[in-house]
């Protein structure tokens, strides 16, 4: 990354959009789910996709290491963002998508950048020993538009709003998929990546309700409530509903 013609020399081309895709804990750059998620961006055609593989600092059984090890590498990641841009890469066309404490790195990356990005998707942001206060965790600050997917919220995910814009998936907290599933938890904060991969394609967007300040205790939506949205890249407007369904 040191010569200046490095980014022009890669597979990347500056007329697409720039997705900075950070998995979470015990994850890697090739294993599940993020792996679902980076495929669907390069099968879409329309993105560059670049990687962060923070794995061998996040792995199991040592959640609360991983924790720890979120901030210098958001430091460390940052520094990576900034010289990109001086490459060539554009602030108003990147978007930064983390996974559980994934997303926490995207937030925690923009508190060193010189610069505003565009776009943060948290997708399931994790609860577990996150602490307070915009200098430890993903808060709407943290970029232009922050939009967040809840699938897990009080158990795995945050509970409570943390962006410009959350979107509770069936409630926001366990999904339907997962009924039969050892560990529904787990299960239903895995899902928050699925729901963003299908949201890439046209005509397979899942529709959600946005939520106001905490994710909903049932699944049922207040009468009258109106203000779907299209979560990921642009919101619109259709009738509200909690169950993901195919537009």
């Amino acid at each position: 990354m040191d010569h200046p013609d490095w980014l022009n020399d890669t597979e990347w081309e500056p007329a697409k959009e720039n997705i900075i895709l950070v998995h979470g804990y015990a994850g890697g750059d090739d294993t599940l789910p993020i792996a679902v998620l980076r495929d669907a961006y390069i099968k879409h055609g329309g993105y560059n996709v670049f990687l962060v593989d923070w794995g061998a600092l996040g792995q199991p059984p040592c959640y609360v290491a991983a924790v720890y090890n979120i901030r210098p590498i958001a430091a460390c990641l940052s520094q990576t963002v900034m010289k990109l841009r001086r490459l060539g890469l554009p602030p108003d066309r990147t978007t930064c998508v983390g996974h559980s404490l994934g997303a926490h790195i995207c937030g925690l990356m923009a508190n060193h950048l010189n610069f505003r990005l565009e776009r943060i998707i948290a997708l399931d942001p994790a609860r577990p020993l996150i602490k307070p206060g915009n200098m430890n965790r993903l808060d709407s600050g943290d970029a232009k538009s922050v939009q967040v997917i809840h699938t897990n919220a009080g158990h795995y995910g945050e509970g409570g709003r943390v962006g410009h814009i959350d979107f509770c998936i069936n409630g926001g907290r366990r999904q339907p998929y997962c009924g039969n599933s050892t560990n529904i938890n787990l299960c239903s904060h895995i899902w928050a990546v699925c729901y963003l991969a299908q949201s890439i394609f046209e005509g397979m967007e899942p529709m959600a309700e946005p939520c106001n300040r905490r994710c909903p205790t049932n699944v049922l939506i207040p009468p009258g409530r109106q203000g779907r949205g299209r979560f990921g890249y642009a919101i619109g407007y259709a009738i509200s509903c909690t169950k993901d369904t195919d537009e």
